[in-house]
């Protein structure tokens, strides 16, 4: 189930974006992860509302304004640590951040199209924040009711970087994507060689499916 799921739900919490303003002890956003929430999302569905045939024709001209605009709100080294798991520690800095770009680049790619033919087809309930007691870390949890009267729960684990709030997981029904891209890569890695998957996911060859399922507690 949580592949299916995936393919229409993650695209939609991918644009979901943080944009929290810098603070200058690097202390959470006055206006709580929630709130910058709300307002990006606004302005995702904004742009791809007016761009949304010349997107479709181009797709490198979205790929870009996601790149431009959605990409920075994901703490992209963070997730790459977390994917890797164990396989981080022993890589070179080289090969972590060829890693970083390249599962990025893989998910913008993957996920695209489904943005875009699904970016207003739910309505969001945003539920409160729970913020963890280090007021750095927090979850942003909401629910996604679609045309067809099926509600889905999408969650955000997040956390401040450099002043800034940055997602560094997304949940679908508790399930997480982190989890369960470290499965399958960590497996391909052990049966083949983290170069070789980097490699593969530079070249488009190698595209895992977040279908096992790992919930978060």
């Amino acid at each position: 189930m949580f592949k299916q799921l995936s393919r229409i739900l993650l695209p939609l919490a991918s644009g979901l974006l943080l944009a929290a303003a810098a603070q200058a002890d690097t202390a959470a956003s006055s206006q709580g992860p929630d709130v910058e929430l709300k307002q990006t999302t606004e302005q995702i569905r904004g742009l791809i509302g007016k761009n949304y045939n010349q997107y479709k024709a181009s797709p490198d001209t979205f790929y870009k304004a996601v790149d431009e605009v959605v990409v920075p709100r994901f703490d992209v080294p963070g997730i790459a640590r977390l994917v890797l798991g164990a396989n981080y520690r022993a890589a070179s800095d080289a090969q972590r951040q060829r890693f970083a770009t390249a599962f990025k680049d893989m998910l913008v790619h993957s996920y695209a199209n489904a943005m875009l033919d699904n970016y207003n087809s739910v309505n969001i309930t945003w539920l409160p924040p729970r913020m963890a007691p280090n007021a750095t870390d927090a979850a942003v949890n909401t629910s996604l009711a679609r045309s067809n009267g099926q509600n889905f729960a999408i969650g955000f684990r997040v956390h401040v970087v450099d002043g800034d709030w940055k997602i560094y997981d997304i949940t679908v029904e508790n399930v997480s994507l982190v989890l369960n891209f470290r499965t399958q890569l960590n497996s391909e890695i052990k049966r083949t060689s983290l170069d070789d998957v980097i490699s593969r996911m530079e070249a488009g060859q190698f595209k895992p499916e977040p279908d096992k399922q790992q919930k978060t507690n």
